[in-house]
């Protein structure tokens, strides 16, 4: 005999449903792509554009939730430590490197940016178990990068296997990071 749903489990996955994630989850998309591909054709406004987009949107105060703003710059220090790490340990490199060849290009950062604006509202089933986020990193992580380096907003400065278990591994751990710190925000 299976136990009936609890309302609180049925009002979480309405509201996973609602209008504002799903336009969440668009407008992160076109971030993603805009970071991507501005970034294999020398531009940076596109990624500037359309994070600027995804941030006006999602922290009106309608939209805001209160931890967005410390995800934002939680995000900005993991993405600044981790992906000029990857330029420093000659594992990657990032088409447009600007401002600063030897750190993270400032595409990736505004992509950091974006991504936080998605722990609390489209990534939010996130929270359901406390193992999601670390195997959400590991797996989804790494094809993120690889779709990167297809579009040719990165390369692979070595093997690419190797490079893909380092992502995982980094990102299930930043993922982790991200999502306590939206847990102790909301509290």
């Amino acid at each position: 005999m299976q136990k009936p749903h609890s309302t609180g489990s049925v009002q979480s996955v309405k509201k996973l449903a609602s209008g504002p994630v799903i336009i969440n989850a668009v407008l992160f998309q076109i971030t993603w792509f805009a970071c991507a591909l501005g970034a294999a054709k020398g531009l940076l406004w596109p990624a500037i554009a359309a994070c600027g987009a995804l941030a006006v949107f999602q922290l009106q105060s309608k939209h805001r939730h209160p931890s967005d703003v410390a995800l934002i710059a939680t995000a900005l220090a993991l993405g600044l430590v981790i992906d000029s790490a990857w330029i420093q340990l000659g594992l990657i490199s990032y088409a447009t490197p600007a401002p600063v060849a030897a750190l993270a290009p400032a595409w990736i950062l505004i992509l950091w940016v974006g991504f936080a604006l998605t722990i609390n509202h489209s990534l939010a089933w996130l929270n359901l178990h406390p193992l999601l986020p670390a195997v959400a990193g590991l797996i989804c992580a790494p094809l993120s990068y690889l779709a990167g380096v297809k579009l040719g907003a990165l390369a692979y400065q070595g093997d690419s296997l190797l490079i893909s278990c380092a992502l995982g591994v980094t990102w299930a751990i930043a993922m982790t990071v991200l999502v306590q710190v939206s847990r102790s925000k909301s509290t």
